[in-house]
């Protein structure tokens, strides 16, 4: 498979084998397309040894992944049993983890959770350090309803073992959200921000989590945050809108303090007031010549008549 080579080049040509390795080497998620071509690349006798049990692995997670259990489970025998090449030297055991991880995925399709989590026990017990087994024991938590807390639990004590895994954090933070603990999501945004520091969309989301959050050092962090995002991509209109709101919730939090305690405030409201002047012009030239050019000048003209 040459770096010039598309996967629809590949798929006209019936380049099965190499549809295969474009899938893997991209990461998609095309079970449809690897079952499709890996049925008929099976067919082929002259598939050597390490390309064959690559490709039954895959093709078995796809399976899966689509609801085909008969496929899955017959890619399982396959593995260990390799009839059509009695001498391969790849031998893999049904006691290995290779194989395991596979009918533990299978067990998962077919919606017995309990003895697939005991398989990932197991992988546990003999590595305790292995990230796929226990982000797979948290899956299977998650898709029960009702087990979100057990669900959340798994999540806190993967990461607490696994603490660079950035899309943990993320996950994280989406179950911290469902759950309205925005504190909680605020803590997993900026762990995402050490690892994404240039990445608008993570500094938006930690923005909103921090003015959802409410509270005045809250209401600075977002705009901090939400600064940052519409530095990096001056087009961000969710981060142009997030900057407008803090502003404002900003501004009814500093009504609800003291006098004394308003003065120690008196720069962050000046600043508060021209965010809002300076995102509203912002927002209307992004919008100008657009059909939402009038209800968005409406909203942002009632925004400022109330400075």
């Amino acid at each position: 498979m040459g770096p010039e080579e598309d996967l629809p080049t590949l798929i006209s040509q019936k380049d099965h084998l190499n549809v295969l390795r474009y899938v893997r080497a991209h990461q998609l998620r095309e079970p449809n397309l690897v079952v499709t071509h890996g049925k008929l690349l099976l067919q082929s006798k002259s598939l050597g040894d390490a390309e064959r049990l690559a490709s039954l692995e895959q093709i078995c997670i796809a399976a899966c992944d689509i609801g085909d259990l008969d496929l899955a489970e017959s890619c399982l025998d396959s593995i260990v049993n390799p009839s059509n090449n009695s001498k391969s030297s790849l031998v893999v055991t049904k006691e290995s983890s290779r194989y395991r991880k596979l009918v533990a995925l299978c067990l998962e399709a077919a919606g017995n959770y309990e003895s697939a989590g005991a398989v990932y026990d197991m992988l546990l017990q003999d590595n305790p350090s292995n990230a796929y087994a226990a982000k797979r024991k948290y899956c299977i938590l998650a898709a029960q309803p009702g087990k979100e807390t057990d669900a959340m639990k798994a999540l806190d004590e993967y990461l607490s073992k696994h603490p660079g895994d950035l899309a943990a954090w993320n996950q994280m933070a989406e179950v911290c959200l469902s759950v309205s603990d925005f504190k909680g999501a605020a803590y997993c945004y900026e762990e995402l921000v050490l690892g994404c520091p240039l990445d608008t969309n993570i500094h938006t989301k930690l923005g909103e989590a921090y003015c959802t959050a409410g509270g005045v050092e809250n209401a600075k962090l977002a705009r901090k945050h939400l600064a940052q995002a519409v530095q990096l991509d001056p087009n961000n209109l969710r981060a142009w809108y997030g900057l407008v709101a803090v502003a404002e919730g900003y501004l009814e939090e500093i009504e609800k303090m003291s006098k004394n305690k308003r003065e120690v405030e008196e720069q962050g409201v000046e600043v508060a007031k021209e965010l809002i002047k300076f995102g509203g012009e912002k927002l209307v030239g992004i919008y100008k010549g657009t059909k939402m050019a009038k209800v968005v000048n409406a909203v942002l003209k009632e925004s400022s008549e109330s400075l």
